[in-house]
């Protein structure tokens, strides 16, 4: 059975995030492990004079930013290890305050490495990830909906890390809403996409159709951003109605029968709207 960790309990801002852990272990086969918090400030400590390797990145930044981002992921690696995870999502915002650093460079390493890897702690968003992951063979970009256009059909979405093997080239910038730290500008390539989200109870999904249209660079939004034009019946108008939850899930692709067919088989139902 693959573990999944909960470093930290969910963001207080998030919706529909807290899940019944042992119907995650009935339907996904999963089983949640949490961890505190206070186990990413041990492990931080504990690899406090590592230093980033010659060459590791692609993009410069302050080396004093980038190191303390390059050892907290270093902490995170370890705590995978330690707990054998598949993956975990972790309460990201509570390190500004405690190690006055990001993780979303460490989250951006690690689901390259293929360990997924969630932000704020939104558990249904790492089970949806680990799902793609597993089942589609697809990594996922973890992002909020941030302008919605119902007349085109169309929706930018952004946030401030994904994994780096899913874009071409990325350049490093502050976290967006605290201005610290390492965050991931990347450039996706433009084409087919599917928009994916399971709830928080476990008995509902969503898969929408879409293109990336352009990727933006915008000083009021999360860092990697991109606009979507919905397509094959799929309707932005989702996210205003009812949606499953605040962050949704990016896979590149076009319609994933088996992703669908795999919902389907353990007992979840498909949103229509």
């Amino acid at each position: 059975m693959d573990k999944l960790g909960i470093l930290g309990v969910p963001s207080d801002w998030l919706i529909s995030c807290k899940v019944d852990q042992e119907k995650a272990k009935m339907v996904f086969g999963v089983e949640l492990i949490n961890i505190d918090i206070k186990e990413v400030s041990e492990a931080y400590n504990k690899n406090i004079n590592a230093v980033v390797p010659e060459g590791k990145f692609k993009a410069e930044w302050d080396q004093k930013e980038l190191q303390k981002a390059y050892v907290l992921y270093l902490a995170l690696k370890e705590i995978v290890i330690k707990h054998e995870l598949k993956g975990f999502t972790i309460r990201c915002f509570d390190l500004l305050g405690l190690l006055h650093t990001t993780s979303c460079l460490g989250l951006a390493l690690l689901n390259e490495e293929g360990i997924i890897a969630s932000c704020e702690g939104d558990v249904p968003a790492m089970i949806t990830m680990h799902v793609c992951k597993k089942i589609a063979s697809k990594d996922g970009f973890q992002a909020n909906p941030s302008l919605i256009d119902v007349d085109k059909n169309q929706m930018i979405i952004a946030h401030c890390t994904l994994p780096l093997n899913m874009c071409k080239s990325y350049v490093f910038k502050t976290h967006f809403e605290s201005g610290i730290g390492v965050a991931i500008k990347g450039e996706l390539s433009t084409g087919p996409i599917n928009v994916v989200r399971i709830n928080s109870n476990l008995d509902t999904f969503v898969i929408l159709h879409a293109d990336i249209m352009e990727n933006l660079s915008r000083e009021n939004l999360c860092r990697t951003q991109i606009r979507l034009q919905f397509k094959d019946g799929s309707n932005v108008k989702y996210f205003l109605k009812n949606p499953l939850g605040n962050h949704h899930i990016i896979i590149y692709g076009e319609n994933y029968e088996k992703l669908k067919e795999y919902f389907v088989e353990h007992g979840l139902k498909e949103v229509t709207y």
